[in-house]
Parts: C-alpha cells; sequence; structure tokens
C-alpha cells in the first residue's frame, strides 16, 4: 500500500450524521476536487475497511467523535494499536470543544482535533487549511 496523494488524494471521512456528511464532503470536493472521498457511517466501518484495504492509503481520515458502534475515541484506540495512525493522519472532527475530549483523543494517537463549524461557508476554510498540510506538503516532498 502506498499513498499517492499526488495524483489523487483518496480521503476517508467518517461521521453518522448524513448533514455533516454532505458539508465536509461538499467542502473537501470544493477544496480538492481530485480528491476521491470514501465515507463510512461508524468506526467499525472504517476498521473493517481497513482491515481488508489494499489500495494506496488515504492521505487522512476526517472521524467524528460521537457515534454508534465504535465512538471516535474507541476507533482511535483499534487504529493506534493495529499501527494506522503512524501511516494515516487522523483529524477529529467534532461539534465539542471540550478540552479534555481533545486531549484524549490526541494522546489516543489523532493528529488534530477540529470542532465542526456552526456556518457552511466555514467548512471550505477548515478544508483548505487540511490541504495545506496533509495533501500540498506531502505533495512537495
Amino acid at each position: 500500500m502506498q499513498n499517492d496523494s499526488y495524483t489523487r488524494p483518496l480521503i476517508f471521512i467518517v461521521d453518522d450524521d448524513e448533514d455533516d456528511l454532505y458539508f465536509i464532503k461538499t467542502a473537501l470536493l470544493n477544496t480538492i476536487p481530485n480528491s476521491l472521498v470514501k465515507c463510512f457511517i461508524h468506526g467499525k466501518q472504517l476498521i473493517d475497511a481497513l482491515d481488508e484495504w489494499t489500495d494506496d492509503l488515504p492521505s487522512f481520515i476526517l472521524m467524528d467523535l460521537n457515534m454508534p458502534f465504535l465512538d471516535g475515541k474507541e476507533t482511535l484506540q483499534q487504529l493506534n494499536s493495529r499501527g494506522v495512525v503512524s501511516k494515516i493522519p487522523v483529524i477529529i472532527f467534532s461539534t465539542s470543544n471540550n478540552p479534555r475530549e481533545k486531549s484524549q483523543c490526541l494522546q489516543y494517537g489523532a493528529t488534530a482535533y477540529h470542532s465542526k463549524p456552526s456556518l457552511v461557508n466555514v467548512y471550505d476554510d477548515i478544508m483548505q487549511g487540511l490541504k495545506k498540510e496533509f495533501i500540498d506538503r506531502v505533495a512537495v516532498i
């Protein structure tokens, strides 16, 4: 498995809220139009997919905290135990602004933690920052 983010970034989104998935995916495709976005509705679905994944690794994973089956923190712990967080940046994208949750997520291996905006137009700004950090930077190296 290799990350071929230079030619076509692959991005995984994990979120059980349909509206949030729509806003995130739309903002990603506005910001990184050539990207391939794969969506999962909970952490178990992501873990199962990664266990069977044979294609290029995603450029990054955007994941919500509050989900059924495996929440974000439980999913992070499983990804960490499988060594995934050392290969793929995992960004928590949650409605929670709780500093304790942010600290726990970073302790469990999250690369970054962003709060979901209350205004839809701010999603593009956040995705632009993620593009600069995890797509553009990799393409230059």
